[in-house]
């Protein structure tokens, strides 16, 4: 019997500046279907903040659990099988998916087809699908060595954004023609301003794409050319309340959810709340006029899929997700850092906003 030795970063959930680092040892000798991952590489964005910020709320500290009062924050991807028991999960093979921030992870493999399969361990049973798949790079053509960090990078907060513009789309914007888009310089606001401008190129849509974003990241973001508008947090009076004004917010700041309600108003039809980017800024003194609606991807994935088929959704994704990265690749410095002290540092980079959005950065434990 061979022994696997294993490091995990873990965070303590009710204070997230608090970490250990975990060292632990796999048997190689696997249960029927047991999977056991190496992981490669995996990217660390805000996004990974919003799941420790939601890790009790919506679910996030189950998919890999740790000792009490402690949590393992996901992170999506790469990792090649070191020991398997199912017959058709070959050593040797990669996955893109969703992992821990470890060198490895222990899976139990359900149906496999070409293209990958779901983990089947029990404690994952009844949480998000879309978090459970992991995708056979071989057969996927998205994914090639030379984009493997902008595909673990930017393709989850893609698909939220893709899945926003869709809802957008299907509610025909909710007939507004201001669409602001907070925290303007983050992956994910990147990501749906490109989305919107090209829809609005393509179709000739009568709606502005307004970005806001602190006054460090102001010229960063207008030469992203895909906000018709870009303003500092203390410029709001700028905005026209003569127009209708769809928001979706990547922060989660109360304050800034209260100056947007308070000075657009009635013209405020469409509230969406996404991320907690400024998760240290949830709470403040004076009560919201009025709730957004919480934007849930994998809800709305799940409803694509059912609509469209999944290998239809996939391709619908594909083919906007080609053209986005043959746009962002070049203005984008991949950082890439090694073993647990680096990443324990980059987290708490990340966790406490001193990210340059310029850069997006890559950790390998091994």
């Amino acid at each position: 019997m061979g022994i696997v030795s294993t490091t995990k970063l873990v965070v303590n959930k009710n204070n997230l500046q608090k970490t250990k680092v975990l060292e632990e040892t796999y048997s190689d000798e696997l249960a029927p279907n047991q999977v056991l991952f190496e992981v490669d590489t995996f990217s660390l964005t805000s996004n990974n903040i919003t799941y420790g910020v939601l890790g009790e709320q919506l679910k996030y500290w189950q998919f890999f659990p740790a000792e009490e009062g402690y949590g393992i924050i996901p992170v999506w991807g790469f990792a090649d099988v070191v020991v398997s028991n199912h017959p058709e999960v070959k050593v040797g093979q990669r996955f893109y998916g969703y992992y821990p921030m470890g060198t490895h992870l222990l899976v139990t493999a359900g149906r496999v087809s070409p293209f990958g399969f779901s983990d089947k361990t029990p404690h994952r049973e009844g949480l998000a699908s879309v978090y459970n798949f992991y995708s056979y790079t071989a057969n996927d053509p998205s994914f090639t060595s030379e984009t493997e960090a902008l595909n673990a990078l930017f393709r989850p907060l893609f698909t939220t954004s893709f899945l926003i513009d869709y809802h957008l789309v299907d509610e025909n914007f909710f007939n507004a023609t201001q669409i602001v888009i907070t925290s303007a310089s983050s992956k994910t606001a990147q990501a749906l301003a490109f989305l919107l401008a090209e829809r609005k190129k393509q179709h000739r849509l009568n709606i502005n794409i307004v970005g806001l974003t602190s006054n460090t990241n102001l010229d960063f973001v207008k030469n992203l050319g895909w906000y018709d508008k870009v303003l500092p947090y203390d410029n709001l009076d700028q905005l026209n309340t003569n127009e209708t004004f769809v928001v979706v917010d990547f922060t989660g700041n109360h304050n800034t959810q209260y100056q947007l309600q308070t000075t657009l108003g009635e013209s405020l039809v469409y509230n969406c709340l996404v991320g907690l980017v400024d998760w240290q800024n949830l709470k403040g003194e004076k009560p919201l006029p009025k709730k957004g609606a919480i934007f849930f991807a994998p809800n709305h994935a799940a409803k694509r899929q059912q609509e469209l088929g999944v290998a239809g959704f996939q391709q619908k994704i594909g083919i906007a997700w080609q053209q986005f990265i043959n746009t962002i690749g070049s203005s984008l410095s991949v950082k890439e850092h090694h073993g647990a002290q680096e990443l324990e540092s980059v987290y708490k980079s990340m966790l406490n906003g001193k990210i340059d959005p310029q850069e997006g950065h890559m950790v390998r434990l091994q």
